[in-house]
């Protein structure tokens, strides 16, 4: 255990960017006594009080300190207090978070507008921005033309194996996502309602922050909606039991988004959900042939053909999980972190 290397987190919350970056690609290092790993969130430092980080660097001795989207102003004392120390400080970002779009809502402009100005001021001082995709790690570099700037995937391929679907279930359609995605849902409403009223039987949920569009609400019993839960393996689990025979993926192509990771498909497709996605650059070079429908204005024709071929559901969902399990392998993305630890990203 002496040879672990010694890694401190600050991250905004200990939320699904945290688990699914570190803590889920670290797990299995800190089990085989390859790393050692002290997390502290915003509210932490805050209830620490002014200069607790300095303490707990000095109790730990970290090796290098990772920050992901952390947006607190404490964040540039931590950056300068690790430089006096000589400790490598990498800022970890999974959103263009200088940049916010009006489309996420006033509530989350209102809190991360806050912090733009913090974080401009961290991202320009350490040593590696680590962003979660190539298209982020264009926008960063623009920003920051003279700081190293690395990227590769984001989420791994986590497939949950312990529910078994019910077969008898009413025919599903789902979407997961956060409220500041309203825009994104808004663009299959549409495809939703007519589908609805045509097939009654057909169901539809929503699983997260995101909230049941209203015009969805007349089809009363017929649509529901599931609360996240702060677990991200509980999330995953939740997901899984759900039984959907579709999953939505809609993106609205505005430059933010350009920027995200596929973050549903893979989910999805962990959760063993074929999945109907909008042909927009982050998930056409995600979704391999046959792995996935990808959308640009037919919405209804998509999700009526899918529905009616259940055995084209089923190709299209081994077809996802073979591709996940290569493209998004959890060894690539443990080998990604490791490497930032190490100094040395792949």
């Amino acid at each position: 255990m002496n040879d672990a290397r010694r890694v401190m987190i600050f991250t905004e919350h200990f939320n699904a960017t945290y688990f699914i970056s570190f803590d889920i690609p670290l797990r299995s290092m800190r089990e085989q006594g390859k790393v050692r790993l002290r997390a502290f969130s915003q509210q932490d430092v805050v209830i620490g009080g002014s200069g607790c980080w300095r303490t707990w660097m000095d109790e730990f001795s970290p090796e290098v300190v990772l920050m992901t989207r952390y947006g607190d102003a404490s964040g540039v004392e931590i950056v300068r207090d690790c430089k006096v120390r000589g400790v490598p400080v990498v800022y970890h970002i999974d959103d263009d978070l200088l940049d916010l779009p009006p489309s996420l809502g006033a509530e989350i402009n209102k809190r991360q507008g806050a912090a733009v100005e913090a974080r401009r001021a961290m991202l320009g001082e350490v040593d590696l921005i680590y962003a979660s995709t190539a298209m982020l790690a264009d926008v960063m570099r623009r920003y920051f033309p003279g700081q190293r700037i690395f990227h590769g995937i984001y989420a791994s391929y986590q497939p949950v194996t312990t529910y078994i679907a019910d077969l008898d279930r009413p025919v599903t359609i789902g979407y997961m996502g956060s409220k500041g995605h309203r825009e994104d849902l808004d663009l299959v409403v549409p495809a939703l309602v007519r589908l609805m009223h045509e097939r009654p039987t057909l169901r539809f949920e929503t699983f997260g922050t995101i909230q049941m569009p209203e015009v969805m609400q007349q089809f009363g019993s017929r649509v529901r909606h599931y609360n996240v839960q702060k677990s991200y393996h509980e999330f995953l689990q939740t997901l899984a039991s759900l039984g959907w025979h579709l999953g939505l993926a809609p993106l609205v192509d505005e430059p933010f988004n350009r920027c995200k990771a596929p973050t549903k498909y893979i989910e999805y497709t962990s959760c063993d959900i074929p999945v109907v996605a909008s042909d927009v650059v982050v998930y056409a070079g995600a979704i391999a042939e046959g792995a996935g429908v990808l959308v640009r204005e037919d919405w209804y024709g998509a999700i009526a053909c899918l529905l009616d071929d259940p055995r084209g559901r089923a190709m299209q969902l081994d077809a996802a999980r073979a591709h996940c399990a290569v493209a998004f392998a959890p060894e690539a993305l443990e080998a990604q972190v490791m490497g930032l630890i190490d100094k040395e990203p792949l």
